[in-house]
């Protein structure tokens, strides 16, 4: 309690206590660490130079990433006694998606708080990068214990509807090859490097898919997976369409 309040008369005297009573709450306690959740929201491209190097939220979010996947897998492995290996691989992976976790970060309005200098309409994945980055803030300033307290009471039980990850589908590469071997039709992906982007320094992929020889599908995205997976459901929605008129 005393040591509760200490730190809320500190927070008074930063310059952002606005942002830092915001963050209490979301949180449920006050930061020992502010500064960490500060980085947590600098994109690269509004990186601030100190001591020779350009700070931003990467190693956060690098270390966020792996936190929070620890801990999806320990509290799927718990809630699904019974399953598999390949199921809570499944179910962790879709829950830890980059799609995901950018709107999950919309519904808590960590995009009100990022800094960044490129155009976020096209770049909605910082916002999901974010969110790990806090995720890496928080067990930085608190350890695991909260971290995990913090994911499965703040985030898990509030915003993941469980029994919906698990039956909706989102691997539509996937569903786009059950899909043919089903109608017996040859899928074929063509996969290609395309420069880089210029904002994230990553390369960028291009992938086209044909069923039967036609092009179906087109995606663009910083791994092949990602370039595959666009193409797969604009092809998937076309194939959906052409069902629905016949």
């Amino acid at each position: 309690m005393i040591k509760s309040i200490i730190q809320s008369i500190k927070l008074f005297f930063f310059p952002r206590r606005e942002f830092y009573g915001l963050l209490f709450d979301f949180l449920g306690f006050y930061p020992n660490k502010p500064d960490l959740y500060e980085l947590a929201f600098i994109h690269k491209s509004a990186s601030i130079p100190k001591n020779g190097f350009n700070m931003n939220n990467e190693r956060l979010e690098y270390l966020g990433d792996a936190i929070l996947g620890a801990v999806i897998a320990d509290i799927l492995y718990k809630y699904f006694p019974n399953k598999d290996e390949g199921f809570l691989t499944q179910i962790r992976s879709k829950i830890v998606s980059r799609e995901s976790l950018n709107k999950l970060a919309l519904k808590i309005g960590l995009d009100n708080h990022v800094v960044s200098n490129v155009n976020m309409n096209n770049n909605k994945h910082i916002y999901g990068d974010a969110f790990e980055a806090l995720i890496g803030a928080i067990y930085l300033d608190q350890g695991y214990l909260k971290t995990r307290t913090f994911i499965e009471d703040k985030i898990f039980k509030k915003y993941i509807n469980l029994e919906e990850v698990v039956t909706v589908e989102t691997n539509f590469k996937s569903k786009l090859i059950e899909w043919a071997q089903k109608n017996k039709k040859d899928v074929f992906f063509d996969t290609q490097e395309d420069g880089v982007d210029k904002t994230l320094r990553l390369p960028l992929f291009i992938s086209e898919v044909e069923v039967e020889e036609v092009k179906m599908g087109k995606g663009i995205g910083t791994s092949k997976k990602e370039a595959q997976q666009k193409a797969a459901r604009e092809a998937l929605k076309r194939i959906n369409q052409k069902e629905l008129v016949s």
